[in-house]
C-alpha cells in the first residue's frame, strides 16, 4: 500500500471534521499564520536540537544507540522538550493577542502545514534513497489516524493558548502546553530511535486522548463567538 495519500487524508479529515462541528467560515489569515508558525518553528526547533549532539561527536541514531538506554532516553526527552517549547511557545506568541476562533484557524494551518511537510520530506527522501514507499494496510492506516489526531491536537492547543491569555493565565497556559507535547514528542523521538512498537502504540493513544480532551475543552470556547475576520499581526 502507498503510503504517502494515508496521512494527507488524515489531514484532511480532521479538518473535515471541524467543518462538520460547525467552524464553516474558513479563516484564512489566521490559517497563513499558522503556515508561517510552522516554518519558523522548524527553523528554530533543529539547530537547537541537534547542535549540542554535534558538540559531544553525536552524528547519527547510531551514535546514540551506542552510548546506552540511559542516553536514549535522555536524548528523547531533550528532543520531545525543545519541540514543545519551540512549537507552543511560537503558537503563543502569534495567539496571545487573538481570540480562541482565531487560535483555532492558526493551530489547523500549523497542523496541515506539518502534514504536507512531513509528505514532502518523505518523498523526497525516497526519491533520493531508492526506498520504496510501500507498506502494509494497517501502516498506513495508523499514519492516517496519527495525523487526524495530530493536527486536532494543534487545533486544540491554537484555541488553549489564545484562551488562556485572554483569560489571564496565559503563562500557566503554555507551560501546560509545553509539557503535554513534551511528552508526546518524547515518546515518538524514542520509538524513532529503538523502533519499540510499543511505545508507538502508547505515543498514539496519548496524542489522540489529548487531542480528543482539549477539542472537548476548546471548542466550546472557540465557538462561543463570532468568527469575525480580524486583522492578522505578522
Amino acid at each position: 500500500m502507498y503510503l504517502l495519500p494515508f496521512p494527507i487524508l488524515g489531514g484532511l479529515l480532521a479538518w473535515a471534521t471541524l467543518y462538520f462541528l460547525g467552524f464553516k467560515k474558513q479563516r484564512w489569515g489566521e490559517f497563513i499564520l499558522g503556515l508561517a508558525a510552522f516554518f519558523i518553528a522548524i527553523v528554530v526547533q533543529s539547530p537547537v536540537q541537534q547542535l549540542p549532539l554535534l558538540g559531544i561527536g553525536i552524528r547519527s541514531n547510531a551514535d546514540v544507540l551506542a552510548r546506552g538506554t540511559a542516553f536514549v532516553v535522555a536524548v528523547s526527552v531533550w528532543f520531545g522538550l525543545v519541540a514543545g517549547i519551540v512549537q507552543e511557545g511560537v503558537k503563543y506568541l502569534l495567539v496571545k493577542d487573538k481570540s480562541p476562533n482565531a487560535g483555532l484557524f492558526m493551530g489547523l494551518g500549523f497542523g496541515v502545514t506539518e502534514v504536507f511537510f512531513m509528505v514532502g520530506t518523505a518523498l523526497a527522501t525516497a526519491l533520493a534513497t531508492g526506498e520504496p514507499l510501500d507498506v502494509p494496510l494497517g501502516a498506513a492506516v495508523i499514519s492516517m489516524l496519527e495525523r487526524y489526531f495530530v493536527v486536532l491536537f494543534h487545533v486544540g492547543t491554537g484555541i488553549y493558548l489564545a484562551y488562556a491569555a485572554q483569560n489571564g493565565f496565559g503563562k500557566r497556559g503554555l507551560i501546560v502546553m509545553i509539557g503535554l507535547h513534551a511528552v508526546i514528542d518524547s515518546l515518538a523521538a524514542y520509538y524513532q530511535l529503538m523502533k519499540s512498537e510499543p511505545v508507538l502504540y502508547g505515543a498514539e493513544l496519548i496524542t489522540a486522548l489529548a487531542a480528543l480532551g482539549l477539542m472537548y475543552y476548546t471548542l466550546p470556547k472557540a465557538k462561543s463567538e463570532p468568527a469575525e475576520e480580524e486583522k492578522v499581526i505578522w
